[in-house]
């Protein structure tokens, strides 16, 4: 009797298939290190106005002392905890579960001057909205300086 194993060419196909997987759960905001770990990763919208650069991130069911914004040079760090339900001792069995509960980081870069010190956050309707002004950009600008001369200062 002769068995047939499984072809070298399938058992690529089924890696790339897989590998493909990760990568478009990844394009969504997840890692396949998260995945396994069942951190959520809320949606962000980043964009600017005028005079501001503006970033709001869906947090349903969080108050503010669930999150945190930070800043590490160009970077904008959004992270909090979404605790998990109560169990509800009646419930026999799930059909459908799709709330997502557990602790996320998203780091952001602002690539805009933005003035951190009248930046404000503010959480309304499960939606927080951070604002930064923009700061008038000083890359690329020209700018003189004028030049003291030391010698003539000392010998008056």
């Amino acid at each position: 009797m002769v068995q047939r194993g499984v072809a070298p060419t399938e058992v690529t196909g089924l890696q790339k298939d897989i590998k493909k997987i990760f990568e478009q759960l990844s394009r969504l905001g997840g890692t396949e290190a998260s995945i396994s770990l069942g951190e959520w990763f809320p949606r962000v919208d980043v964009f600017e106005t005028s005079k501001d650069v503006v970033v709001k991130l869906e947090a349903p069911g969080l108050s503010k002392s669930d999150l945190s914004v930070s800043f590490r040079g160009p970077k904008m760090i959004l992270a909090g905890e979404k605790k998990q339900s109560k169990i509800n001792r009646s419930i026999l069995s799930y059909l459908c579960l799709e709330r997502s509960a557990g602790k996320f980081s998203r780091a952001l870069y602002i690539d805009r001057a933005v003035d951190l010190t009248k930046a404000k956050a503010e959480l309304s309707d499960g939606v927080l909205t951070v604002t930064m002004p923009k700061m008038r950009e000083r890359r690329g600008s020209e700018f003189t300086l004028s030049i003291v001369d030391t010698e003539s200062l000392t010998k008056k």
